[in-house]
């Protein structure tokens, strides 16, 4: 019985390895190295499809040799260990997306030029005058 499962398996470690690279670049704060692990994200999920369609094309050839539980099992422990490598920085991303969307926030309000308000010997609010100009009021 041979094992039909293991290209995806290793295509599986590869995506893992992949998504852990990719974590370590955002947490390093690495754009370039970012860069290349998304790329080699990209490229191990565009593998894993390949190799499960060749799976599924073995494995329904009619002269197709019986599947273990043992490589089933294996096959879904792969997966397991790669779908948590993802979900972790699936977290992270949105995480850093959250972050970069307040800071870009907090700039705007920062830079933003403050409203001037002038207060009255009475107590009394009221913007200033259009030209900046001080004008004695009451």
């Amino acid at each position: 019985m041979t094992d039909v499962f293991a290209p995806e398996r290793q295509a599986l470690s590869a995506l893992a390895d992949a998504a852990r690279a990719q974590l370590l670049a955002l947490r390093e704060g690495t754009p370039d190295t970012f860069e290349a692990a998304a790329a080699q994200t990209l490229d191990a999920v565009a593998d894993l499809d390949r190799r499960r369609a060749d799976r599924e094309r073995r494995v329904a050839a009619p002269d197709a040799p019986p599947v273990g539980p043992e490589a089933r099992a294996a096959l879904h422990a792969s997966a397991q260990e790669a779908r948590l490598a993802c979900d972790e920085l699936e977290l992270a991303l949105h995480h850093a997306a959250a972050l970069g969307r307040d800071l870009i926030g907090a700039w705007q309000q920062a830079t933003a030029p403050a409203a001037a308000l002038v207060y009255t010997a009475r107590g009394a609010v009221g913007a200033s005058g259009s030209a900046g100009r001080i004008h004695q009021t009451g």
